[in-house]
C-alpha cells in the first residue's frame, strides 16, 4: 500500500469481477459516477478551504460542472490508457491533473462511505486496474507513467487473485479454482509472483496487457503476439493467411525455409515448420515437439503449405520470445549452409 492511496486490490470491486472489462469502465458509465463525486465534493471543498465562512461565501469557480470539466480530461486520458495497451496516456494537464483526479475519487469514496451512500464503485475500479498495470510495467522495466507518488511500492511482487480476475475479466472462483489446481504457485504473503501471473494471464483471451509479456524475452507468449513479432521483423516476410485454418505463413528473409503458425491462438503459440529435419530442432526449448509427417490429421496443413508427399512436417509449441528468436535465427543458418552447399555441388 503507498502513502497516499489505496492498495490495487482494496480499488478494486468484486461485484464487477466476471464482466467484460471495457463494459464495466464504459466511459459513460464512468462519467456519471465522476457528476456524482464532483456534486457531492464541492460542499466539502468550500469547507475545507474556507472554513466558517462557506456557509455565507463561496470560492470562486468552484461548481460541481467546473470541477467535472477539470476532470474529464483526466478521467478520457486515464480511461484511454488502461484500455488500449499500446497507448501511452496524453494527461491533459499533466500529473498534476491525474493525481488531483485520483485524489477527489478516493475523496468521494471516504466521504461516501460515511454518509452511506453507494460509492464511484466503477471509478475505483479504473484506478485499481491502472495500479496494476503499473505494477506489472515497472516489474519487466517499462517506463512508469503515473506519478511517482502514485506509482507502485517497489517491495509489492506479486498479484493478488481479484487482481488477476480484474485484467482477465475472468470471475473470481475462476482464478481460485486455478491456483487450488496449481495452475500458478500461491503464497499467502505475496499471493502470485508477477512472472507466473503473466504466464497464466497470457493464455487468456480477455488479458488486458499481453504487450507485457511480448516486451520480455522470458515470459510466455502466444501466436497473436508472434505474429506480431514477426510482422516487425526484418527476418521473416509474410507469405500469406490462411483463414479456414486461422494459420498465417511465413517465409524467411533471403532463404527459402517457411514456417506457419497460428496467428490468433491465445492459449500457446503452435508453429509448423516444412521440410526441416527433427536433429536441428533439439536443444533450443521447443515444447510438444511432434513429427506430423505422415500423420492423416494434418493434410490440410500439409496443402496448405503445398507440401510435397517426402517432405516433412514438424509441429511444436514456442513458449517464449526468446525461443522463437532462437528458432529463426537456427532456420535462417541451417539453410544458408544448404543453399551453400548447393551451389558447391553445381559449382
Amino acid at each position: 500500500m503507498t502513502k497516499v492511496a489505496m492498495a490495487s486490490s482494496g480499488l478494486l470491486q468484486e461485484s464487477l469481477l466476471g464482466q467484460a472489462v471495457r463494459d464495466v469502465l464504459a466511459l459513460p458509465r464512468l462519467k456519471a459516477e465522476l457528476v456524482a463525486a464532483c456534486q457531492a465534493m464541492v460542499s466539502p471543498l468550500q469547507r475545507l478551504y474556507l472554513g466558517n465562512m462557506a456557509m455565507r461565501a463561496a470560492v470562486p469557480g468552484l461548481t460541481a460542472d467546473a470541477l467535472m470539466e477539470r476532470m474529464t480530461q483526466s478521467l478520457e486520458a486515464l480511461h484511454g490508457w488502461v484500455l488500449e495497451p499500446r497507448t501511452m496516456p496524453s494527461l491533459g494537464a499533466g500529473a498534476a491533473g491525474l493525481s488531483d483526479f485520483w485524489h477527489l475519487v478516493l475523496m468521494a469514496h471516504s466521504l461516501g462511505e460515511l454518509a452511506g451512500r453507494t460509492p464511484p464503485q466503477r471509478l475505483l475500479h479504473l484506478l485499481g486496474i491502472a495500479r496494476v498495470r503499473a505494477r506489472l510495467e515497472q516489474h519487466v522495466g517499462l517506463a512508469n507513467v503515473l506519478p511517482a507518488y502514485l506509482a507502485p511500492d517497489p517491495a509489492e511482487h506479486g498479484l493478488s487473485v481479484i487482481e488477476i480476475a480484474a485484467l482477465c475479466s475472468l470471475k473470481l472462483s475462476t482464478v481460485r479454482n486455478a491456483v487450488s489446481r496449481r495452475e500458478m504457485p500461491f503464497s499467502k504473503l505475496h499471493g502470485v509472483d508477477f512472472d507466473d501471473a503473466l504466464d497464466w494471464m497470457v493464455q487468456r483471451g480477455g488479458f488486458l496487457y499481453p504487450h507485457i509479456n511480448a516486451s520480455t524475452t522470458g515470459r510466455r507468449i502466444n501466436g497473436r503476439l508472434a505474429a506480431e513479432w514477426l510482422a516487425a521483423s526484418d527476418s521473416v516476410v509474410l507469405e500469406r493467411t490462411v483463414s479456414r485454418l486461422r494459420l498465417s505463413i511465413w517465409q524467411l528473409a533471403d532463404c527459402r525455409q517457411r514456417i506457419a503458425l497460428n496467428t490468433e491462438g491465445v492459449r500457446s503459440c503452435v508453429v509448423l515448420l516444412p521440410g526441416v529435419e527433427g536433429a536441428r530442432l533439439a536443444g533450443m526449448g521447443l515444447e510438444a515437439l511432434d513429427d506430423r509427417s505422415a500423420d492423416p490429421a494434418a493434410t490440410m496443413h500439409r496443402e496448405a503449405l503445398a507440401l510435397r508427399g517426402d517432405e516433412t512436417l514438424w509441429q511444436c509449441q514456442v513458449p517464449t520470445m526468446a525461443v522463437l528468436g532462437t528458432l529463426i535465427e537456427r532456420l535462417r543458418l541451417g539453410e544458408s549452409r544448404l543453399m551453400v552447399a548447393d551451389e558447391a555441388s553445381l559449382g
